[in-house]
This record gives structure tokens, sequence and C-alpha cells, in this order.
């Protein structure tokens, strides 16, 4: 009896050590065993799990409420992957029926519905949407943990942090501040140095000019809040089939102010791969756009990168 006591002991201590807790937004998830089927409400988290060589069993790839789908560079890589809805309205139903052991979610984006995310598997909440490069780099290694791939995540982040240090020796010394911004045709919302792709910029060794406002890494502002600003580098991003607002503010005469306008340090890239897939895959095609573009270098933008 004694020996059956101390192997039942034994056991149960066994199972406590090898569960897994992670913190997150809105606590802390616990699996008994790494998660093998994942849903993934967010392009950063698809990402992350691709990256980790983990295929998602389904994620927000759909276009319901205003979506876009997966950004164009991870489009063949989720091509095979069940749709869940989309980011804004994903389905509860399609979600249940794939059987996750684990949701990802943004803390931002679904973190009204995160109690009825919760009741159907272990679910993890993020700041995506809203989080720095610094908040997206922990996230890879925290979802390396409930996959079972940490060794992974930690190669991932070496990896990066790798080629971020070679991208950095193109990076011009004491160039001028530059204002980041996502354009479509109704806003123009700048991203500050606390923001995914303005703290990604500032890691290739260039300097943001905004800092947030308040708790917003991102605002909208307008044509004459721009003037104000007057940045000598403006670095945009726009969706290649849509018309941005800039396309009327260039009729103006405050635009043509604008000192990087005169310069013609106006950068253009697609906003689709560059703000919204936030991972170790995407920021592998920034960081060789962000040298072929010539923003690193402070030079006038090459062709590719000029816009319209």
């Amino acid at each position: 009896m004694k020996s059956k006591l101390l192997s039942l002991s034994a056991l149960i201590f066994l199972s406590t050590t090898l569960a897994l807790s992670v913190k997150h937004e809105r606590g802390s998830v616990e699996l008994a065993t790494p998660a093998k089927r994942v849903v993934a409400l967010e392009y950063s988290f698809a990402d992350t799990l691709l990256a980790l060589g983990v295929t998602p069993v389904g994620a927000a790839l759909g276009s319901q409420g205003g979506d876009r789908g997966a950004p164009p560079y991870l489009r063949s890589l989720t091509a095979k992957i069940p749709a869940t809805g989309s980011r804004a309205q994903p389905s509860l139903e399609t979600i249940a029926a794939l059987r996750p052991q684990l949701i990802l979610v943004d803390a931002f984006v679904q973190g009204e519905i995160y109690p009825q995310l919760a009741k159907l598997a272990p679910t993890a909440a993020f700041q995506s949407r809203r989080g720095s490069l610094d908040d997206l780099n922990a996230q890879t290694l925290a979802i390396g943990q409930l996959v079972g791939r940490e060794a992974a995540a930690k190669q991932v982040l070496a990896d990066q942090r790798s080629l971020i240090l070679k991208a950095k020796a193109f990076t011009k010394k004491n160039a001028p501040a530059f204002v980041a911004a996502v354009v479509t045709p109704k806003s123009f919302t700048v991203h500050t140095n606390q923001s995914f792709v303005g703290s990604f910029l500032e890691a290739l060794g260039r300097e943001n000019a905004l800092s947030p406002k308040g708790d917003q890494t991102q605002y909208e502002v307008s044509l004459e809040g721009l003037v104000a600003l007057n940045p000598q580098t403006l670095v945009l991003f726009a969706a290649p089939d849509e018309a941005p607002i800039t396309h009327e503010w260039k009729k103006s005469p405050l635009w043509q102010k604008l000192s990087a306008v005169q310069r013609g340090r106006v950068y253009v890239f697609d906003r689709d791969n560059w703000t919204r897939g936030r991972g170790p895959l995407a920021l592998k095609l920034m960081v060789a756009q962000a040298i072929e573009s010539r923003l690193l270098q402070a030079a006038a933008p090459s062709a590719a990168f000029q816009g319209q």
C-alpha cells in the first residue's frame, strides 16, 4: 500500500511539473500537454505558428466585417487552412467544430468575446494589433511554449536579431526622424514608436518622431495635423487596390509644403504585408523592403516604393 501511495504521489508530481502555464493578457492558460490543434484569430498568430513549423487547424482568414483576408505574403501558406470567419467576426460554431486544444486571440479585437471562446478551449489573449515589436517577440516565445516548440521559437528570435543587426549596417546615422502612417481612402493613422511597425523601424536604426498619445499607439491625424508635424521623412502604408486619402491631399498646397515631399523622402509600402502580418515571416519581407526601398539609407525611394 505504501509503495502504491508513493507511486501515485510521483505521478501527481510528474503531471504537475509537465503542465504548461503561460501568462497572457487575461491571466494564464494551462495545458496538460503542448497543443497540437490550434486556432489562430489574428494573422500574426498564424504567421508565428507557421514560422515554428505548426499548421493551425483554423484561422481568421475571412473577409467578413470589412477584413481583407490573409496578407499577400501569407496567402499561399494559408490556402488550405480552414477559415473561422474573419478577425472582426469569428464563427464560434466553426471554431468549436475544429475541436481546438488552444485558441489564440487578439486582446483588443476579440476581447469582448474572450469568455465565449474560453468556453470552447483554453484561450490565450495577446496584444497583436496594438502591440510593439517587443510584444510580438514575447508572443513568439509564449506560443512556442504552448505548442511545444520553445527551442524553435528561441531560434526564430535569434535569427531575427541577427537579421536586424545586419540590416542596421545599411542605416544612415543621424537620419531625420520619420512619421509612419497607414492610409486608407478615408483616414490617415500614424503609428508611433510603440506600434509594431513604428517600433520595428526604430529597431532598424531609424528614429520615429511620434510617441503614443495617452494609451493610443496609433491615432488619426488630419492634413493640417500632419503639416504641424512637418516630418522630413514620411513612411506610408497603403493598399495597392485602394485610392488612399493622400491622393486627395496631394492636390492641396499644404501637402506640397511638407518637408518630406519637398525633399523627395516619401516611401510607400503595401499595408497588408507591413501592418497586418506582424510575425516572424512578415518581418523577413519587411527587412528586405526597408533596404530595397532605400528607407534605411535615407536616400530617395526606389521606383517600386514611390507610390502613385
